[in-house]
C-alpha cells in the first residue's frame, strides 16, 4: 500500500457503522498484523454490559465480543483486549462511583476505556489507580478507528506534517480533534 492510500485511511470520516467492516478493512493496510489470543468473555460479563452500555451501542458491543472471543481482533498497540468486562464494584473496595463502569480493554499503562450508564455514546479512560474519567472519545467507533489508525501511521513511519497536510486538502475528513488524538504520539 502507498503512502497516499495510507494517508486517505488515516484522515478518512469515521462513519456511524465504521464498525467492525470498514474497521476490518483498513485492518488490511498494515505490514503485519498480529492477533490477540482469544478471550474468554463470561455470560454475566454480556449480560451485565447490556444495562450499562446504552442500547444503540448493543451490536457494536456485540460484533466487538465475538472478534475478541475468536481471536480475530487485531492486535493494536493503543488499546489491549486486558480487563474487558471488570466488575469495578465487585472487584475493588475503594471504587465510590455513583455510576457503573464498563471496561472495553486497557491501554498499555492499565488504565480502562470504559463506557457508563450516564455518559450515552462516550468512551472515556479511567485512571486505575483513583477511577477517575479522562480523555473522552466520541463514540466505540472512534476508540478502535484511533486505535487502528494511530498503529497503522506509526508501523508505516508516516509523519505528522504529511498526515496534515493530506487532512488539510480533503473535503470529506474525520473530525480535527480525532486526528489530533490519532497524530498525538508519532514522531
Amino acid at each position: 500500500m502507498n503512502e497516499e492510500q495510507l494517508l486517505e485511511i488515516i484522515t478518512n470520516p469515521i462513519p456511524d457503522n465504521y464498525f467492525p467492516v470498514q474497521f476490518l478493512e483498513e485492518c488490511k493496510a498494515f505490514k503485519e498484523l498480529d492477533y490477540i489470543s482469544p478471550v474468554v468473555l463470561k455470560e454475566e460479563v454480556v449480560s451485565r454490559c447490556k444495562t450499562i452500555i446504552s442500547p444503540q451501542w448493543h451490536s457494536w458491543i456485540e460484533a466487538y465480543f465475538q472478534l475478541v472471543s475468536s481471536g480475530k481482533f487485531p492486535f493494536l498497540w493503543p488499546f489491549r483486549q486486558d480487563m474487558i468486562g471488570f466488575n469495578f464494584r465487585e472487584e475493588l473496595d475503594d471504587f465510590e462511583r455513583d455510576d457503573e463502569l464498563f471496561s472495553l480493554g486497557s491501554d498499555p499503562v492499565g488504565d480502562w476505556f470504559v463506557m457508563t450508564n450516564s455518559s450515552g455514546s462516550q468512551v472515556f479512560l479511567s485512571d486505575h489507580h483513583i477511577y477517575d474519567l479522562y480523555d473522552g472519545w466520541k463514540n466505540p467507533n472512534h476508540l478502535v478507528a484511533w486505535a487502528l489508525r494511530s498503529a497503522l501511521a506509526d508501523e508505516h513511519g508516516l509523519a505528522v506534517a504529511d498526515i496534515m497536510n493530506a487532512w488539510e486538502q480533503r473535503n470529506d475528513k474525520v473530525e480535527l480533534d480525532a486526528l489530533k488524538r490519532i497524530i498525538s504520539d508519532l514522531n
